[in-house]
């Protein structure tokens, strides 16, 4: 018998800034926060798509860019809940950032 392999255990991280979690609970909350925050009336929505709309339904704003990201990664496009929907040709962060 060889030896057992480690599955290499990747935390959560946030796709817009690529801070790293010890729980996907508090990704999810960190999004919230600070990506997908009105910054006219301070509403906190799941998605960058909920944050557009929302922009343009309550107060005819259009809302192109997600707050605090990383350039290149501030698009609207792209459908990002916690883990879920960050494009897979990226590679998780360092924890040590």
């Amino acid at each position: 018998m060889g030896k057992k392999k480690k599955k290499e255990i990747v935390k959560p991280w946030c796709y817009y800034c690529d801070r790293v979690f010890d729980d996907e609970k508090i990704l999810i909350q960190h999004q919230k926060a600070k990506h997908f925050k009105c910054s006219l009336c301070g509403k906190k929505l799941s998605t960058a798509g909920g944050l557009v709309i929302h922009g343009y339904q309550v107060h005819k704003e259009t809302i192109d860019k997600v707050p605090f990201a990383k350039p290149g990664r501030e698009s609207t496009d792209v459908n990002v809940f916690g883990m879920y929907g960050i494009p897979e040709d990226l590679e998780a962060p360092d924890e040590d950032q």
